[in-house]
């Protein structure tokens, strides 16, 4: 099984690779591949560009050879569309293919490009942290409460996973480095350099 984490990662913190980590372990995937966006459909575009993007990942997750970037998205024109990228990922392996959403992204599934089409092709694991309310009447049909079914059938299962995540997000990140505030333990050093050499997002409070 492929896990697929999408976003902007604008920047890539330490919330992002806790959660691959926790689900790479407990479900016992293969790989995670880190896949950031070019044209978000439901974001704003992202403020770093697609090189500083892939840069930034590549440091974060250097040491970890479960963990790949997937430049697919960026290397093609148009918005991001995920289930665009998941008929491209699929053409190119037969490994279950298991989708990685946050609750705040899942809530919005619906709203998606053909999320019934994309459930023909993945499963969605849906992280969150312990207290937060998951719109679990959507697509009830699908939900399963074992991971076991992941293993089991080759798409269409959606998974609640309760995670422990970290207090980080890209657009606090974003905010203390424009007003020149520390980051605290969000950002990797090999992360933080880099964003002090490349002088990013000094000025871009979101």
């Amino acid at each position: 099984m492929i896990g697929i984490l999408g976003g902007t990662f604008d920047p890539i913190h330490e919330g992002h690779f806790h959660i691959a980590t926790q689900v790479l372990t407990r479900l016992g995937l293969e790989q995670v591949q880190f896949m950031p966006c070019a044209l978000p459909v439901h974001r704003d575009e992202p403020h770093a560009s697609t090189t500083d993007r892939c840069a930034m990942i590549e440091l974060m997750i250097a040491d970890e050879t479960a963990f790949a970037l997937n430049t697919l998205e960026l290397d093609r024109s148009g918005p991001s569309y995920t289930l665009d990228s998941l008929r491209e990922i699929r053409r190119q392996t037969d490994a279950t293919l298991v989708l990685l959403l946050g609750a705040d992204a899942f809530n919005d599934f619906a709203s998606w490009k053909m999320p019934h089409e994309i459930l023909k092709i993945a499963h969605l694991v849906v992280c969150y942290r312990p207290g937060y309310e998951v719109g679990a009447h959507i697509f009830n049909d699908y939900l399963s409460s074992s991971s076991n079914v992941l293993a089991e059938q080759s798409a269409g299962a959606i998974l609640m996973l309760e995670v422990e995540a970290i207090d980080c997000s890209s657009s606090e990140v974003r905010a203390a480095l424009a007003k020149g505030d520390t980051t605290g333990q969000c950002l990797r050093p090999a992360v933080a350099d880099y964003i002090e050499k490349h002088n990013l997002y000094r000025t871009t409070i979101d």
